[in-house]
């Protein structure tokens, strides 16, 4: 079984979603609806610094609020020289509270899946479907996160129960939602980078066989 720090997973996942968004620049296409890669900068300063915000996300009361500052923010990156200047604010973000100094676990668990997302949409976007080179170890706490959260992330998609595979890693298997009597299990296999993407609706960029 493959070990992790999560200090190191964290870091290693800001910095490759970092890296990701200065390559593409201010204008560059994402998969996230009506997005461009400046919109997905402003909502990822916005969502470490702005709690209220932050809240707003999955839409509500504050969805619209959200949105909207968002859009606000989004339009002061479209220079390059201020968005070069935002990656950098977001790469210097101390997180929540001092957060990713003082509690890296908590930062990994709050943002791993997040930033290898974000980073895939704007990869992906680009027309690289190419699985990208994620650390063995990373790839282990992303499979300890999705076995644990896969129940939320999966929701009512699949009636008929769920089972993950992810060769290669402890344990291989994990059934998610168990099969309904009578009913067979949809059963997802891949690297567990790409079964988050498949959980987080990007099904069709992520190399994932699905049994």
């Amino acid at each position: 079984m493959t070990t992790y720090s999560a200090a190191s997973v964290i870091a290693a996942e800001r910095t490759a979603l970092v890296g990701t968004l200065n390559e593409a620049g201010p204008a560059a296409p994402t998969l996230c609806e009506g997005w461009q890669t400046r919109h997905l900068l402003a909502h990822l300063i916005l969502r470490e610094t702005q709690p209220l915000v932050a809240a707003g996300v999955m839409g509500g009361p504050l969805g619209k609020r959200t949105e909207r500052l968002t859009n606000e923010y989004a339009q002061q990156l479209a220079d390059p020289a201020s968005y070069r200047l935002a990656v950098q604010k977001f790469a210097d973000l101390p997180g929540y509270g001092g957060m990713r100094k003082h509690w890296p676990v908590a930062d990994a668990a709050m943002n791993t899946l997040e930033y290898l997302v974000h980073t895939e949409d704007v990869r992906r976007a680009a027309g690289d479907l190419s699985p990208r080179e994620v650390p063995a170890e990373t790839q282990q706490k992303i499979w300890d996160d999705v076995r644990s959260r896969g129940r939320l992330l999966a929701g009512k998609s699949y009636p008929e129960g769920l089972v993950l595979e992810a060769p290669g890693y402890s344990p291989s298997t994990a059934t998610i939602q168990r099969p309904k009597p009578g009913k067979v299990a949809t059963v997802l296999s891949g690297q567990p980078a790409e079964l988050v993407l498949y959980l987080f609706g990007r099904q069709d960029v992520a190399q994932v066989k699905k049994i």
